[in-house]
């Protein structure tokens, strides 16, 4: 499956949160960012913030939950679903 420009955006802001590089994750859209990459509730906080500022897009604490971000490991796909339908509203 190719990764749209907006995906690929999303997929720097998060290796960024985890100092990585985004051309090295593996299975970029599917990877387990707590398992695979050990990020933390920090991690997922701050990945939030950066999207939010880069999207102009506001993501809730709930809807950060609601993906499981801070505990069981959302994969990029997972962000992916939660901001896509926010990127038509602005």
């Amino acid at each position: 499956m190719a990764i749209t420009a907006q995906q690929d955006r999303l997929l720097a802001i998060i290796a960024g949160a985890l100092n990585r590089d985004p051309r090295a994750l593996p299975e970029p859209m599917d990877v387990k960012l707590a398992e695979q990459l050990e990020a933390d509730s920090l991690d997922a906080v701050e990945i939030a913030m950066e999207i939010e500022s880069q999207f102009a897009i506001e993501i809730s604490d709930d809807e950060i939950d609601k993906i499981g971000a801070r505990d069981s490991g959302a994969t990029p796909g997972d962000w992916w679903r939660l901001i896509e339908p926010k990127l038509g509203e602005g």
